[in-house]
């Protein structure tokens, strides 16, 4: 999943009606996102992410 916001791409924890918890592929903190606000990843932004 992709943060529209700051384009940071992560894996997704939880799920409400108006909000994602995305943690971040490699190693940080989980961070919540607005749900208008993420989108799925495409296999190159996952492949950039992976390589940071």
């Amino acid at each position: 999943m992709v943060d529209t916001r700051s384009g940071a791409v992560g894996r997704l924890v939880e799920t409400t009606a108006s909000a994602v918890v995305l943690e971040p592929l490699t190693a940080g903190p989980e961070w919540t996102v607005p749900a208008a606000h993420v989108r799925a990843a495409t296999a190159e932004e996952v492949a950039a992410a992976l390589a940071e």
